[in-house]
């Protein structure tokens, strides 16, 4: 039998939701409703992958990345119960 590696993710102390997975997302979709939902998905093993809003992606723009500089002014920590939450009011239906 052949083994699985299992990824290890972080957790975070959620006031709401206790400890959890920890994620990242732009500062926009805290408080946002339909601003668009992007994430990078690359990794199948995290369910809960950085994610970002339509004005974010604009400035992520044709370079497919954003600066250093940006993401720390921009992104913060959420628990996977609270990026769950998020995620479904943000995004955009058509």
């Amino acid at each position: 039998m052949r083994s699985i590696e299992m990824a290890t993710h972080r957790t975070v102390r959620c006031e709401r939701h206790g400890e959890s997975q920890e994620a990242f997302m732009c500062k926009h979709l805290l408080h946002g409703t339909r601003l668009g939902f992007f994430c990078d998905a690359d990794d199948p093993t995290n369910p809960y992958p950085d994610a970002w809003c339509s004005n974010c992606e604009r400035v992520r723009g044709e370079s497919r990345e954003f600066s250093h500089e940006y993401a720390l002014a921009t992104f913060k920590l959420v628990c996977e119960v609270c990026y769950e939450e998020i995620r479904a009011k943000n995004r955009v239906v058509t």
